[in-house]
């Protein structure tokens, strides 16, 4: 996943194995994705993200960046929400592949050392993710 978190160019790596799919009923389901940092700004690690999957429409229900540690640095704003636009494919071995954009306007967390109320705009592209587990 490449894009933008305000002006500074940033990159994930989704973790295949630690990301996961579940499927409710042919078409529902939901999209668990954990994306590992490639060029990311100082004090910002991993990504992690929730899609709800219904009848062919995708919607980001939660998008969390980390810092280093771990901890939550900055979350999906309920004022600015967010917004993923993804093609998804079942694979023949199971996999399950996506497309697309994804757009969020995104809040620090409290005790995350930004300052409070601070919003910045996260906008990416998604080409060839791919999870491999299936969640329950």
């Amino acid at each position: 996943m490449t894009g933008f978190l305000e002006v500074e160019p940033v990159s994930w790596r989704i973790d295949a194995e630690r990301s996961e799919f579940h499927f409710e009923s042919e078409g529902i389901g939901s999209l668990r994705i954990l994306a590992e940092p490639q060029e990311v700004p100082s004090g910002i690690g991993s990504v992690r993200l929730m899609v709800m999957v219904a009848d062919g429409t995708t919607s980001l229900l939660e998008l969390r960046l980390e810092d280093e540690d771990g901890n939550p640095a900055l979350g999906l704003s309920s004022e600015a929400g967010g917004q993923a636009m993804l093609d998804i494919d079942h694979d023949n071995d199971g996999s399950l592949h996506f497309t697309g954009v994804i757009e969020a306007g995104l809040m620090a967390y409290p005790m995350s050392g930004r300052t409070a109320g601070e919003r910045q705009m996260l906008v990416l592209d998604v080409d060839g993710g791919r999870i491999t587990a299936t969640g329950h």
